[in-house]
């Protein structure tokens, strides 16, 4: 990147004009012993643990993919965490049903199952999981009283976007110049 600040910058502008969704993915939760989801598999399974792109079984845990999106400020674009949930063996079965019967699952109580960069947080983040739109993950809401729920409520700026994709490890850059 150069020394000219993220809403300066006219690949920015363009992109941040464009709309649509800039992701972050995270492979599997945290803690997953195992790797990643081989290309071109739909499950990764290593004894009683299963990965796939929709769900993960670890050591007794049961996590959903979902999508935890913060607006940024002035801007059309959206940014997602691409993360996990973990949610209870209840909701778990709920959620299960729910697919099996073709309908929309309700949503349920969650934990943030990743540590997400520029919201590094020593406790569990506690969230609401809601539906998402058909076809799609649930979407991830934290709860009041939590840095993520501020930014999902109010925005991050084009700073702090730059922040989370240099804690990750990942290149804006890239993406501005895609």
């Amino acid at each position: 990147m150069t020394d000219t600040p993220l809403q300066d910058d006219p690949r920015w502008q363009k992109l941040a004009a464009r709309g649509g969704l800039i992701s972050l993915p995270f492979d599997a939760p945290d803690g997953w012993p195992h790797g990643p989801l081989p290309k071109g598999e739909k499950a990764l399974e290593v004894g009683e643990d299963r990965l796939s792109s929709a769900y993960c079984t670890m050591q007794g845990h049961r996590f959903l993919r979902a999508v935890l999106l913060l607006p940024i400020t002035g801007a059309r674009t959206v940014f997602g965490y691409e993360t996990w949930a973990s949610v209870s063996e209840e909701s778990w079965q709920g959620w299960l049903s729910a697919r099996a019967g073709g309908e929309t699952f309700a949503g349920c109580f969650a934990w943030a199952a990743n540590v997400l960069p520029g919201f590094d947080s020593a406790e569990p983040v506690a969230c609401n999981l809601v539906p998402g739109p058909m076809g799609q993950p649930p979407r991830l809401q934290p709860q009041p009283g939590q840095p993520l729920h501020e930014a999902q409520r109010n925005g991050i700026s084009p700073e702090h976007l730059a922040e989370i994709h240099a804690a990750a490890g990942a290149d804006l850059a890239a993406l501005l110049d895609a």
